[in-house]
């Protein structure tokens, strides 16, 4: 009794899509056929084709477009926060998105897989030194990237998936059971092809359009596949850097609110937050302690003047263009390989260096090599961003001619002796620190002159603000993702309270 039934409900849904596709289907012959009488068939055939040769010229004309590497370096730029071994990680995945072929994505196990290459590609860039870096992360971050994954994806489902917010897991599971009904309908419509051979003129007309139709629909579907699968890619890396990186060690509470043991150190009183840490470096005599003397007259609070330990100096100062700053002065470098390395082991304390140099005095390989040590301390850190350089270039005054002093001088183009011989100074101090000229800053800091150009050195410092607080960012991230022994009784407290209610629960 039962196939009867069955064999009842097949006839009825076939009568059913009879009734409803025949009298569409139906206008496709008659159509043809009206069209022939009166003549309009060879028009209609033309605009056809034209309107479809249209569309696909169009469509290669954006596609073209949309493949400019300049814009695509634009949708998916590098993470400006990166050190090198993390922007080294991310060429690595650009490397393997241009790789990456749609085509090969066919099944679930294939997008794992390439989800899994892309992972293991960022863990072997930022760990090279271990065999086996895939799981070199910590039970903590691991929660924290399904925390982020979880978060982003849900309003992604809910906003820009039809009914994503009522769909069930059940229901997804039984739409991906009837994915192949897709080729079902792909066999049903070559039958129709062939059906439709009845009326020869519309069938090679319809034949030639759709052909050129489909033409446009596999160019849209490559490139969008394409998107999705550098899209995925991406994301995917992304997602691996911050959890290779350690940048998931650390909530974002916590990473607010750490104060770096140098500042600790520094400060006379607790800080509340981790300030921007200025070094100010230089040869004796230079004008180190006058530069931070005549900065200190643009502040709005005054010096603080904190001494520290080992010869630096720090001066805590509060500017209403910048958030709060330490200023560290240090003792002026001499040729001594410890004093270098304690000065580069100080840098790696700071966010940006100002480099004081005389413009008079033409001694500056010590410069050059104290500014070389501080390069190859972070050089070999490549978990850490270098901080920028400012160099300011003092006794422009003392320059040829002597007895002229008429400020303001136009450095750029040169229109008096005394302005061509500032030019000059700074591009030798430019050759001799290698620091590029648009980062170096002339001024008079007293004597005999008042003094001069200090705003500009403000200014020049709020333009490098950005690139300070990214070095400080990865500086604030290594300090606080390390343990120490307070943490770690702190931890084993905390354990010990757990253990004890779980013994003690009725």
């Amino acid at each position: 009794m039962r196939p009867k039934r069955k064999a009842a409900g097949y006839l009825r849904a076939a009568m059913i899509a009879v009734a409803v596709f025949l009298p569409a289907l139906s206008l496709i012959p008659l159509g043809s056929l009206w069209l022939w009488e009166k003549g309009y068939l060879f028009y209609w055939v033309v605009a056809a084709l034209g309107l479809s040769v249209s569309s696909f010229l169009i469509e290669m004309w954006l596609v073209r477009g949309a493949k400019n590497p300049a814009r695509e370096a634009a949708l998916s730029p590098s993470d400006e926060a990166w050190t090198p071994r993390e922007a080294a990680a991310w060429t690595a995945v650009l490397a393997l998105t241009a790789e990456a072929d749609p085509e090969q994505l066919i099944d679930r196990d294939s997008i794992v897989n390439l989800g899994l290459r892309t992972i293991e590609t960022v863990a072997r860039s930022i760990h090279p030194q271990d065999q086996d870096p895939l799981w070199k992360f910590t039970v903590p971050e691991a929660l924290a990237l399904v925390e982020r994954v979880a978060r982003d994806l849900r309003p992604f489902v809910a906003d820009n998936i039809p009914l994503g917010d009522q769909l069930t897991i059940a229901q997804v599971i039984k739409i991906y059971r009837w994915r192949s009904v897709i080729d079902v309908a792909n066999q049903a419509y070559d039958l129709w092809r062939i059906i439709r051979l009845v009326n020869p003129a519309a069938a090679i007309t319809t034949e030639a359009r759709e052909r050129i139709t489909k033409k446009l629909y596999d160019g849209v579907r490559g490139e969008l596949a394409g998107r999705l699968t550098q899209g995925f890619v991406k994301e995917v890396g992304r997602a691996a850097i911050d959890l290779y990186g350690g940048r998931l060690r650390i909530s974002g509470e916590s990473l607010a609110g750490h104060v770096s043991a140098a500042t600790t150190r520094d400060l006379a009183s607790p800080a509340i937050a981790e300030p921007l840490r200025l070094l100010v470096a230089g040869q004796i005599s230079a004008g180190k302690s006058s530069l931070i003397n005549a900065m200190s007259r643009e502040v709005l609070a005054a010096v603080d003047v904190l001494p520290a330990t080992k010869g630096f100096t720090a001066y805590q100062l509060k500017c209403e263009a910048l958030p709060a700053v330490l200023l560290i002065d240090s003792p002026g470098i001499a040729v001594d390989a410890d004093a270098i390395a304690q000065l580069s082991e100080e840098a790696g304390a700071c966010d940006l260096v100002i480099w004081v140099v005389a413009a008079n005095r033409a001694d500056r390989q010590l410069d050059h090599a104290s500014l070389g040590s501080i390069r190859s301390y972070f050089s070999i850190r490549t978990d850490r961003r270098r901080p920028p350089i400012l160099a300011v270039v003092t006794h422009i005054d003392l320059l040829r001619p002597y007895q002229e002093w008429a400020p303001p001088y136009d450095i750029a183009t040169p229109s008096s002796a005394k302005a061509g011989s500032i030019r000059a100074a700074l591009q030798q101090v430019s050759r001799d620190l290698d620091v590029p000229i648009n980062c170096l800053i002339p001024v008079v800091l007293g004597g005999n002159h008042p003094v001069y150009n200090i705003d500009l050195v403000w200014a020049k410092i709020s333009e490098l603000l950005p690139e300070a607080r990214r070095a400080q960012l990865v500086r604030r991230l290594r300090g606080a993702s390390g343990w120490t022994w307070g943490k770690l009784w702190s931890q084993a407290v905390n354990a010990g309270r757990v253990a004890t209610r779980t013994l003690t629960k009725p």
